[in-house]
């Protein structure tokens, strides 16, 4: 498995991560034979980036996460990634929310520190919405909060979701003390990548790029748009719900949209618009890691496949943004 530079942290993550979100399921949901097996095989290929958070199950996805790494003993093989979603307090909150939510995590993964702790709220340029944190707020009291975890020995690097309004994510990625960012990027809506090419949805004006010259790592988030890219709306008995309207689309209506990638990977060749979407992913320059969240083993190896098999070359990539 290719290993890639996390930005300017020194740390190198595997091109192919494993997500331990909900929306797969695996690792909040699945049997404890079938989470050892999936980890044992992703370590044998070389997947050394895990992503989970407190929000994962309920703490359930860090508690498996931390179980299944004690029993094969391979915390000193991986690079493992967490998460803190703050709610929005009176001033002088974030410092005590940041710090409470991190140690439950540590308990929970049965560690000391963690190499990434990323904010994972939305970012908007004021209050908006439920969950929404405004730029003020993530520059000032949020930034301090993690620039104090990771001063304790905590946390070795800092980042956020680069989710909500996409002039304030830009920001906030190039500024300190954020060192990641985790950028939503797919076929359906790669924006992020190739400014303009939005497909109707929110267009995250090059964030990708725009990280990179800032040094910052970039992990991908739902290259495979939570499952939709397979053009089916069938999903895996243990998948969660893929959630709202992430990238500025409905579920159904990426399942719909996903239905043109079909010949499109036939047309180049490939065995799949999972294929094709996952390589896609891989193909943008400044991205460390694509995250995709397995519900199966069988995922798994189809994504350690097809990420083995290199970036999409770049005049299939021209194709994808023709289309």
């Amino acid at each position: 498995m290719e290993q890639r530079p996390l930005g300017s942290t020194g740390v190198q993550v595997s091109a192919l991560g494993f997500g331990c979100g909900a929306v797969g399921g695996l690792m909040t949901r699945g049997a404890p034979a079938d989470q050892r097996q999936a980890v044992t095989r992703a370590l044998d290929a070389g997947i050394t980036y895990f992503d989970t958070a407190a929000q994962y199950g309920d703490g359930a996805s860090e508690e498996n996460l931390g179980r299944v790494m004690r029993e094969l003993g391979a915390w000193q093989r991986v690079v493992v990634g967490t998460k803190v979603r703050l709610p929005r307090g009176e001033p002088g909150w974030a410092s005590a929310a940041v710090r409470e939510s991190l140690q439950a995590s540590l308990r929970r993964l049965g560690r000391s520190d963690v190499d990434v702790f990323h904010l994972h709220n939305p970012v908007g340029l004021t209050h908006t919405d439920r969950g929404v944190l405004d730029l003020e707020t993530v520059l000032g009291e949020v930034a301090t909060a993690l620039a104090e975890v990771k001063t304790a020995g905590l946390a070795r690097h800092v980042g956020f979701t680069g989710l909500g309004d996409s002039t304030a994510v830009r920001e906030v990625v190039k500024s300190e003390p954020f060192e990641t960012v985790q950028a939503y990027f797919n076929v359906l809506n790669p924006s992020a990548g190739f400014t303009g090419r939005s497909g109707g949805q929110q267009d995250f004006e090059g964030l990708i790029d725009t990280a990179a010259l800032a040094g910052r790592g970039v992990i991908v988030i739902r290259v495979l748009a939570a499952g939709a890219t397979s053009g089916s709306p069938e999903r895996a008995a243990i998948a969660g719900d893929p959630g709202g309207a992430i990238g500025g689309s409905e579920y159904s209506d990426d399942v719909a949209r996903a239905s043109r990638l079909k010949d499109l990977a036939r047309g180049l060749g490939l065995d799949s618009p999972i294929e094709l979407a996952l390589r896609f992913g891989l193909a943008k320059s400044g991205v460390s890691t694509v995250l995709v969240g397995y519900s199966t083993l069988d995922h798994l190896e189809q994504a350690i496949r097809f990420a083995e098999r290199g970036p999409l070359p770049n005049d299939a990539v021209a194709r994808v943004l023709a289309s």
